[in-house]
Parts: structure tokens; C-alpha cells; sequence
């Protein structure tokens, strides 16, 4: 019995089968043919996860308390740019995930810069 995979109808939702990609072995397809790439793979969604917050944090430079929200703010952000860097390997969650997060983050980043003043 050979399973036919599932098609998306819009690039705008939710795959039906989204929650599998949470698994550990997820992307075990694209780490077998491409080991070496796969490497790079995981640095690139790390800096895209790390980075808008550590950029943040770093030209925000407050002693505030505040500063935390701007950091969660900024890694809200990075699940956006998260969510690009999975399209490689074919886990994209659709673009509500992306726009959702670069709103909710930059809000976040935005309070937090007018409260750390």
C-alpha cells in the first residue's frame, strides 16, 4: 500500500499534517541526503530564531526589566523567519504563522523599547 502525500490548498494555512513536524524525526529525509547541509541548516534556523533577539537586546541596552519583553519579542520574531528557513526542508506552516509572529514580536519589541526609556 503506497500513501499518497497530501497536498496543501493554501499556502495561507496550516498544513493538515503540521503537528508531525514538531517530531524529532521530522526531517529525517532531508538529513539523509544531505548530512553536510543539514548542518548549515540548523545554524540558519538558529540565527534566525537568536538573532532578532540578541539584535534587539543589544541596541536597546537598558537596565530595564523591560528588556525581557523586547528578548521574548524578538524570538517571537524569529519563528517567523523560522518558519522561511523551514520551507527548505518542506515544513513550512503557512503565511498566517509568519505574519502572526512578525506582528506579535514587533509589538513586543515596540513596548518593550517605549518602557525600557
Amino acid at each position: 500500500m503506497s500513501q499518497k502525500k497530501k497536498h496543501r490548498n493554501s499556502k495561507w494555512t496550516l498544513p493538515q499534517d503540521y503537528n508531525r513536524y514538531f517530531y524529532a524525526s521530522s526531517d529525517g529525509v532531508f538529513k539523509a541526503r544531505h548530512p553536510i547541509g543539514y548542518g548549515f541548516l540548523v545554524i540558519l534556523g538558529l540565527l534566525a530564531l537568536l538573532l532578532p533577539a540578541i539584535i534587539f537586546c543589544v541596541l536597546v541596552r537598558s537596565d530595564s526589566g523591560w528588556i525581557m519583553l523586547g528578548f521574548a519579542g524578538g524570538f517571537v520574531f524569529g519563528i517567523g523567519l523560522f518558519n522561511f528557513v523551514a520551507i527548505i526542508i518542506k515544513q513550512y506552516l503557512g503565511h498566517w504563522v509568519s505574519i502572526l509572529s512578525f506582528l506579535v514580536g514587533g509589538i513586543m519589541m515596540l513596548a518593550s523599547w517605549f518602557l525600557c526609556k
